[in-house]
């Protein structure tokens, strides 16, 4: 019976290939499909070159084991069966890129090819994809050849952990998710006015005292009252070096690169408030505080860039970060200085006249230039935000543009010969909520759809193919402050994450927003759950949009959904809609102050996403 089965799922998956190449995210370069399947079973051994076995086979094992409830052998080195095996081969092949993989599925075997260990990963993770989800025990996987490369090499995701300090344990979760989408950035935003998030030995009150905060949760974010100096910081959270190290190690294995970010000269409220010889000492600091931020409001934050006190304290700072985190790049914030402090100290205009500094832009331009020779020193490339190409800039250092508009840092900073991420706040800061705000957690006042974040083009159409190629990569941004809890963190995260990971991993060419989200409905979401994460299925949510004909006493409503190919059904009588309900073809009248319910549903008759309820009036 059970040879049967096998043969019937080998036909049925001969006949649906088209079906099984759409749930694949991101999007391969090249996917064939043949007749027949490979069967994995308890039988099946899986083979790891003896360089990369101690990493890769806990993964392999682990992955597997959840995947399909099977316990697989593991060993190293070279194929001592003839057939029902999964091998991992390292090979020379100019086809390859350093991330790229060759996936051949066969009858007999499951062949992985890579260059080396980062691409026999993202290989095991296509494989993965290509499992059928849902099914325990033995199961047999479509044949098939895939050629994959990567689009770009920085494939991002930041996490801010200082507005909300997320565990380690979370931090390792997410990475572990993450990197299954061949994401192979995450960069850590460590440090803001609300929290100082790593320790630091050579300044031990850094996380003694900046990593706490009173307690001012369930008040809205930017209506918070500052704290006083008596009242007791309950709330925060810090990564000791031993914490970073085991996290660095944890993504290496997963590759994935850990990029810390440390914000000065501004963002830096908590830096002060536990070290305050940092401020400027010739302000009145009559009405300063020198306390952590609660929520929003953070004035006087901004370090002195007119003591030397500040380039010491710094460079002891990124010593320590340099010392600690492998990757060649160190983040420095730079963003949203605020310049009112500099301008009351004459401190700052002492060395703006002593150094020719035109105005307050130039003179941050000074404070970056100076702690960019601190990360040079350290043989580390410094990053900033786009900010830091204001007054004259920083030749050298690497750009994560995230303004657009009049200030178009997406084509300034190529254009001017800087290595430029991507990182646009219209299209990839996921902190801005995802579907109708009446319906969704708290959040800025303003919809990101997980449509926008997939169709988003990293690389602006004015860059000619030399300024092009300074594009390192595109990075979706998780900004915490209306992430409290790690279910409403991955909440945001996912799925405009994997919709980020199809931007940067694929070619555009590949793309198509059908396929996209008839996978995540068919299989991403399923294989999301399985790993308890908290998926947002806003992408399946009905838009009300309605207005009051007066004259008439009706109210005019349409009904809009950013998904493709699926049925709106909806009431007005209070009663949740079924396929049995009215069905949308277009707007309709209806009767003012009457309930109006409506869901999207599959060609199946299920309902998927919630369902939108308001009220006519």
């Amino acid at each position: 019976m059970n040879k049967i089965l096998i043969v019937i799922s080998i036909i049925l998956f001969s006949i649906t290939g088209k079906a099984q190449e759409n749930t694949f995210i991101p999007q391969p370069e090249s996917v064939v499909f043949n007749t027949g399947g490979f069967q994995l079973n308890s039988e099946t051994k899986v083979y790891i070159p003896s360089k990369h076995y101690t990493d890769l086979q806990p993964i392999v094992a682990s992955k597997l084991k959840q995947d399909t409830d099977l316990s697989i052998s593991i060993n190293k080195g070279k194929v001592r069966v003839s057939s029902n095996y999964i091998v991992f081969q390292k090979v020379k092949d100019a086809s390859i890129d350093s991330e790229g993989y060759i996936l051949e599925i066969t009858d007999k075997k499951v062949v992985i090819k890579a260059k080396d260990y980062a691409g026999m990963f993202n290989g095991f993770q296509t494989l993965r994809q290509a499992i059928p989800v849902g099914i325990k025990g033995t199961t047999v996987v479509p044949n098939m050849l895939i050629t994959d490369n990567p689009r770009f090499h920085w494939r991002g995701v930041l996490l801010d952990v200082s507005r909300h300090f997320q565990t380690k344990e979370f931090v390792m979760k997410q990475i572990d998710v993450l990197s299954a989408y061949k994401i192979n950035i995450f960069h850590l935003h460590l440090t803001d006015d609300q929290g100082w998030r790593i320790e630091i030995k050579k300044y031990p009150k850094l996380t003694e005292k900046g990593a706490w905060r009173a307690e001012r949760e369930g008040i809205a974010w930017w209506s918070r009252e500052a704290a006083t100096a008596d009242e007791p910081k309950t709330v925060g959270g810090f990564y000791t070096q031993d914490d970073i190290r085991e996290i660095i190690a944890f993504a290496k294995t997963r590759n994935v690169e850990i990029i810390p970010e440390i914000d000065v000269p501004g963002h830096s409220k908590a830096l002060v408030a536990s070290y305050p010889e940092l401020f400027c000492s010739d302000i009145d600091t009559t009405d300063v505080s020198f306390e952590v931020a609660v929520g929003g409001k953070a004035p006087n934050n901004t370090v002195c860039p007119a003591s030397e006190f500040t380039y010491e304290f710094l460079e002891g700072v990124i010593e320590e970060i340099a010392a600690l985190f492998p990757s060649k790049y160190l983040h420095i914030g730079g963003d949203e200085c605020s310049k009112k402090d500099w301008k009351k100290s004459a401190m700052c205009k002492q060395l703006m006249d002593e150094n020719g500094l035109e105005d307050y832009e130039e003179l941050q331009s000074y404070f970056i230039q100076r702690i960019h020779k601190i990360v040079e020193k350290q043989n580390k490339t410094m990053i900033g935000w786009d900010e830091v190409l204001s007054g004259n800039g920083v030749p050298g250092a690497t750009i994560m543009a995230w303004r657009r508009g009049k200030y178009a840092p997406e084509v300034q900073a190529p254009k001017a010969g800087y290595p430029t991420i991507m990182s646009s706040y219209l299209h990839s800061y996921i902190s801005r909520v995802q579907g109708p705000t009446s319906m969704e957690p708290e959040g800025p006042n303003s919809v990101l759809p997980l449509s926008v974040v997939y169709n988003h083009e990293p690389v602006p159409s004015e860059l000619t193919e030399e300024e092009a190629a300074r594009v390192l990569g595109n990075q979706a941004s998780l900004w915490g402050e209306f992430t409290p809890t790690e279910s409403h963190f991955e909440y945001m995260l996912y799925p405009r994450t994997l919709a980020s990971a199809e931007v940067s991993w694929s070619d555009p060419k590949t793309k198509d927003w059908i396929r996209f989200q008839n996978a995540l409905e068919t299989s991403h979401f399923k294989r999301l759950e399985r790993e308890n994460v908290n998926v947002s299925k806003s992408v399946f949510t009905v838009y009300p949009v309605f207005g009051i004909d007066q004259l008439h006493n009706k109210a005019i409503v349409y009904l809009e959904t950013e998904a493709v190919g699926y049925d709106i059904y909806y009431t007005t009588n209070g009663e949740d809609p079924t396929i049995e309900s009215n069905k949308y073809s277009g707007n309709f009248k209806a009767t003012p102050k009457s309930l109006l319910k409506a869901g999207l549903f599959n060609k199946a008759g299920d309902l998927i996403g919630e369902i939108t309820e308001i009220r006519l009036k």
